[in-house]
């Protein structure tokens, strides 16, 4: 009986112990669990934080952008009106055409002559005109050269052609000062083209000028001249619904006797 109750007494103990350490046991993982959440919600806080600050800055740049637009607009209208300036003063320097107002040449309000698709442009030293095609998408004016030649004259390089008309047997032979030479690439063509440049005087309608002429046989084109935008610039407006808007000159008693040619030879 005795035996009964020590050993009932032994098991109520070891039950009681073990209750104890298993309270012990789930105290421990109660306070593991909760320092775990405090770390999470730390780590949470401080991210918040940081996007915080983040947003703030981004707020921050936002705000200065408009005062740094403001101020690039400042300095681009600065920059604007220097280069206009420039241009202006470019202009000026640049032009050396003489355009006297007639009665009969049909001029802008601005003090541009207005040009049509085709006009007659004409050569003073060989007293005669030519059909020209107006090309405002060429850059430099072409025309007819057969027959060229180069060769020296007081140590720089001239040229001697024929330039002919396309409509008769008249053929005019020039011969200028080779400004410079460029070089054309044609489609499909392996090697680039030279040809040179010459700067010859000219007159059409009230327009009194010296351009550039690229030195090409267009023989096979409509029109023996071809005036682009190195001579249109800053003294004609291109009207291409119109046609020889400008009086055809005549010439004078002193015209420069042409030289026959075959048919075929241009």
């Amino acid at each position: 009986m005795k035996n009964t109750t020590t050993t009932r007494t032994l098991k109520t103990s070891k039950i009681a112990i073990a209750s104890a350490l298993s309270l012990v046991f789930l105290n421990g993982c109660a306070m593991t669990q909760n320092k775990a959440n405090t770390d999470i919600v730390s780590k949470q806080q401080a991210q918040i934080e940081t996007i915080l600050q983040q947003q703030q800055q981004i707020l921050t740049t936002l705000q200065a952008q408009p005062d740094k637009f403001s101020e690039q607009d400042k300095a681009i209208t600065k920059l604007t009106e220097q280069l206009d300036g420039l241009d202006a003063t470019t202009s000026v320097k640049k032009t050396t055409a003489i355009v006297i107002p007639t009665t009969k040449a049909k001029i802008d309000i601005a003090g541009k002559v207005i040009l049509g698709q085709e006009e007659w442009i004409w050569f003073d030293q060989l007293q005669t005109n030519f059909k020209s095609r107006v090309d405002t998408g060429a850059t430099t004016s072409s025309l007819n050269a057969t027959d060229i030649v180069k060769f020296e004259r007081d140590g720089r390089d001239w040229v001697k052609f024929n330039l002919s008309h396309k409509d008769d047997n008249e053929v005019f032979p020039i011969e200028a000062h080779v400004v410079r030479t460029v070089e054309i690439r044609q489609t499909n063509a392996v090697k680039a083209l030279q040809r040179y440049v010459v700067s010859l005087p000219v007159e059409l309608g009230s327009i009194k000028t010296e351009t550039e002429f690229t030195l090409a046989d267009r023989s096979r084109m409509t029109f023996p001249i071809l005036l682009g935008r190195t001579f249109l610039k800053d003294i004609a407006i291109v009207d291409v619904a119109q046609e020889y808007t400008q009086p055809k000159k005549k010439p004078t008693s002193n015209k420069k006797q042409p030289t026959s040619a075959k048919k075929g030879t241009n």
